[in-house]
């Protein structure tokens, strides 16, 4: 028996079956808009009214971001986009780090003539947001919801919040994803959600994933886990109204309301779901969100 011919086949059909579910759940008319000379960002919008903008994680594109654009662009005007070279955004060999993602942040908001932003990062969306209140502060964001991701991810005193503490931690990854990428991403994938994964939702969260190359991968989740944006998580703690979304995994959930808790006393919490609590939990995370803005709403006026 040809195992390995077999395994090939099965890929390929895994990765026929992704595309046509991504296809399928298609239902905006994405747009391009040219922001500098080397990137040509993809995004996609529905609905008037105040700007929402969702940011993807790492990897990640708008696919994954749908149901809040269904959800929210009946209030507002709801945009996701692809970050540099991931999705159908520009792929680019240089700037794959997210000081320029948070540049790019900036100019996409300017190309569409965006004031008073609420800003939904998920997961190193989030850096995308940190790097740009860094750059440019918080006079044109009105609120901010991160989803499931602390400012720094290295742990090095007692109290951090975090998931990195060793160099072994990085390896394990930079080789997984070097040496074997697509089997290390349905594992990824299935540890993000409380389920079971079908085949073709599998195939399809890992068809879209796959679309950033894997040298812009392994430099933007460096460039992440090196990060530190404690000091952009203090600043914006009590200038805007600002809502973490946690997963609910032992330890990691605890470690990170206490560390807002000293750190961002300000900024409301809530808990639920793994990673991709928005995507596989969409009403409840919708309504999380509706709830954090409506107590907001003065201040998105």
């Amino acid at each position: 028996m040809n195992t390995a011919g077999n395994n090939r086949s099965r890929a390929i059909v895994f990765s026929i079956l992704g595309v046509i579910c991504g296809f399928l759940s298609n239902a905006y008319a994405g747009e391009y808009v040219r922001v500098s000379t080397d990137l040509e960002i993809y995004y996609e919008e529905a609905g008037s009214g105040a700007p929402i903008v969702f940011i993807p994680g790492w990897t990640a594109t708008t696919e994954y971001m749908r149901q809040q654009i269904d959800h929210f662009s009946d209030r507002y005007r709801a945009i996701v986009y692809d970050p540099r070279s991931q999705g159908r955004s520009s792929k680019t060999l240089e700037n794959n780090n997210y000081t320029q993602h948070g540049a790019d942040l900036r100019a996409l908001m300017e190309a569409l003539g965006l004031e008073d932003v609420v800003l939904v990062g998920h997961s190193t969306g989030c850096a995308d947001a940190y790097a740009y209140f860094r750059a440019y502060g918080t006079d044109n964001v009105k609120a901010f919801v991160c989803i499931d991701q602390p400012p720094k991810r290295i742990i090095e005193h007692e109290g951090d919040w975090g998931a990195v503490r060793t160099a072994s931690d990085l390896k394990a990854f930079h080789d997984s994803v070097i040496y074997d990428r697509l089997t290390w991403a349905h594992n990824f994938q299935q540890s993000m959600v409380t389920r079971p994964l079908t085949d073709e939702e599998n195939n399809w969260l890992v068809d879209v994933s796959m679309k950033t190359p894997t040298y812009a991968a392994i430099s933007l989740f460096f460039d992440s886990q090196m990060a530190d944006y404690t000091a952009e998580a203090k600043m914006i703690d009590g200038t805007i109204p600002v809502l973490n979304v946690l997963a609910d995994q032992a330890g990691w959930s605890e470690q990170g309301k206490a560390w807002l808790s000293e750190n961002a006393p300000n900024s409301e919490v809530e808990v639920f779901g793994l990673h991709l609590m928005f995507w596989e939990f969409p009403d409840r995370f919708n309504a999380a969100v509706d709830a954090f803005l409506e107590t907001a709403e003065g201040t998105l006026e």
